[in-house]
């Protein structure tokens, strides 16, 4: 009889395994798994999340790097046109001082010409209130007074026309 007792009391120890297993199951077990998935369903979301938000970063900072390209593109631009609005003026300045220059120079070189002109003249009346000063002097004491200011006229007629020539 010791025999039949320990293989029922095998037999209620495998039936109570079988219904420990069946409790631990449905008490332990399957709320543990729900709480797992659970939590492996938000992980999933939130790396989903986590995915969308780094390719949105993504996208935004190759956005701004477009927009800062194109901001050193545009100083890039507004440098060259200040340099070549730079290069302008100075060209500018330099052909307004080339022609101020010239104009100084050729109102110089009329003024210097005005100048010789009348300095020409002045000689050229010098000389000849020289001459008919020494006309008047010598013929005053050949010829008759009248015939002798018909001559000087007529010399000094001559010498006008001829430095006018």
């Amino acid at each position: 009889m010791g025999e039949i007792l320990s293989v029922w009391t095998l037999v209620l120890q495998i039936v109570n395994f079988i219904i420990f297993s069946i409790l631990a199951y449905f008490l332990f077990y399957k709320p543990f798994k729900a709480i797992t998935e659970e939590r492996k369903n938000i992980i999933q979301k939130n790396i989903s999340t986590a995915e969308e938000i780094r390719k949105d970063v993504e996208k935004i900072k190759q956005e701004l790097e477009s927009k800062l390209n194109e901001i050193y593109k545009e100083r890039e631009r507004i440098i060259q046109e200040a340099m070549k609005e730079a290069e302008n003026i100075k060209n500018y300045i330099i052909e307004e001082a080339q022609n101020k220059a010239q104009e100084t120079q050729t109102k110089a070189l009329k003024e210097i010409e005005l100048a010789q002109k009348k300095a020409i003249d002045e000689i050229r009346n010098t000389y000849i209130e020289i001459v008919t000063s020494l006309a008047k002097g010598v013929l005053k004491e050949v010829i008759d007074p009248n015939i002798n200011q018909k001559i000087i006229e007529v010399a000094t007629q001559k010498l006008k026309e001829t430095e006018k020539n």
